[in-house]
C-alpha cells in the first residue's frame, strides 16, 4: 500500500500538473486585477504560454513566451525558460524563483535602449543614447539582500550621454560585475574603443551607494572638454573621478 508520505506527493504532483497544464488564459484570470501588472492575448499554458504584452509598472513588453520546467519543482523552485521578442526590448534565458520570493537567472541575454535606464539613474539631466546588452551567466536578487552571486557582462553599444546639453557620440564600452565575497559587486571597466578611453571600476554596496573610481583621458572631442575639466587632473594626461552616490534618495553616503 501507499504510505501517507508517498500519498501526499501524489496529490502535490497531480495539482501542480493540473495547474500547469491549465489554459494560460484561465490561470491569469484567477489573478486579482493590479494597475502595475496586466497581460494581453495570452494563449497556450501555464506550462508553455504567450503573451501578445505584458504590463509592469506602466512598461510594456511585447510578443513574451515563457515556459517552465518541472524538475526545478524537485529542489523547491519554479523555473523554466522566458524569451522576450519586442521591438525594443530582447531577452532570452533561465529564471527560478525559490524560497523567500528570490529570483536566479542564468545564461541571461538582455537588450535594450539605453534611453530606458534613464529613470533609474541617481543622477539628473542626463540623456542615453545607444544600446544596453547585458550576458547574465548567474544572478540572484530579493528585496533583503538585494543582488547576490553576481556575474555578469554590460555592453553599451554605439552609446552617447549628455549631461544638461547636447548629446556626444561616445563609442563602445563593457564592464563586468562580479559579486565579491564581502557582498558588494564590483563593476570593473575593461579597454574598449570610445573617446573617453575610460579605466577604473566601482563599488556597489546593496541599498545604500555606488563608490566610482573611474578615470578618463584629456585627449577628448571639443564637446567633451569643458566637462572633462571639472574632473581632478592625474598624471598621463587623464583625469579622475572618485566619488560615492546613493543609490535611491533614502540611501545616505
Amino acid at each position: 500500500m501507499m504510505n501517507k508520505k508517498t500519498y501526499l506527493y501524489a496529490i502535490v504532483f497531480f495539482l501542480v500538473m493540473l495547474l500547469l497544464t491549465l489554459p494560460a488564459r484561465t490561470a491569469l484570470s484567477l489573478i486579482p486585477a493590479s494597475n502595475n501588472f496586466s497581460i494581453a492575448g495570452a494563449s497556450g499554458s501555464i506550462w508553455s504560454g504567450h503573451a501578445a504584452s505584458i504590463q509592469v509598472n506602466r512598461q510594456t513588453l511585447m510578443d513574451v513566451n515563457w515556459g517552465i520546467n518541472p524538475i526545478w519543482l524537485l529542489t523547491g523552485k519554479l523555473g523554466g525558460s522566458v524569451s522576450v521578442n519586442d521591438p525594443g526590448v530582447t531577452v532570452n534565458g533561465g529564471w527560478k524563483v525559490g524560497l523567500g520570493n528570490t529570483l536566479y537567472l542564468d545564461d541571461m541575454q538582455i537588450r535594450l535602449p539605453a534611453k530606458k535606464v534613464v529613470p533609474l539613474l541617481p543622477m539628473k539631466g542626463v540623456a542615453l543614447e545607444g544600446d544596453f546588452r547585458i550576458d547574465i551567466e548567474h544572478l540572484s536578487f530579493n528585496q533583503q539582500q538585494g543582488p547576490q552571486d553576481v556575474d555578469a557582462t554590460l555592453y553599451w553599444l554605439k552609446s552617447a550621454a549628455s549631461i544638461a546639453g547636447p548629446i556626444v557620440k561616445l563609442g563602445n564600452f563593457t564592464l563586468t560585475a562580479k559579486s565579491q565575497e564581502d557582498g558588494r559587486i564590483e563593476l570593473l571597466v575593461k579597454p574598449g574603443k570610445n573617446k573617453l578611453d575610460a579605466q577604473g571600476s566601482a563599488i556597489v554596496t546593496w541599498p545604500n551607494s555606488i563608490a566610482l573610481d573611474i578615470s578618463v583621458t584629456e585627449n577628448v572631442p571639443d564637446q567633451l572638454k569643458s566637462t572633462v575639466a571639472f574632473l581632478k587632473k592625474a598624471d598621463n594626461n587623464r583625469r579622475t573621478l572618485k566619488m560615492t552616490l546613493p543609490l535611491n534618495r533614502n540611501a545616505r553616503r
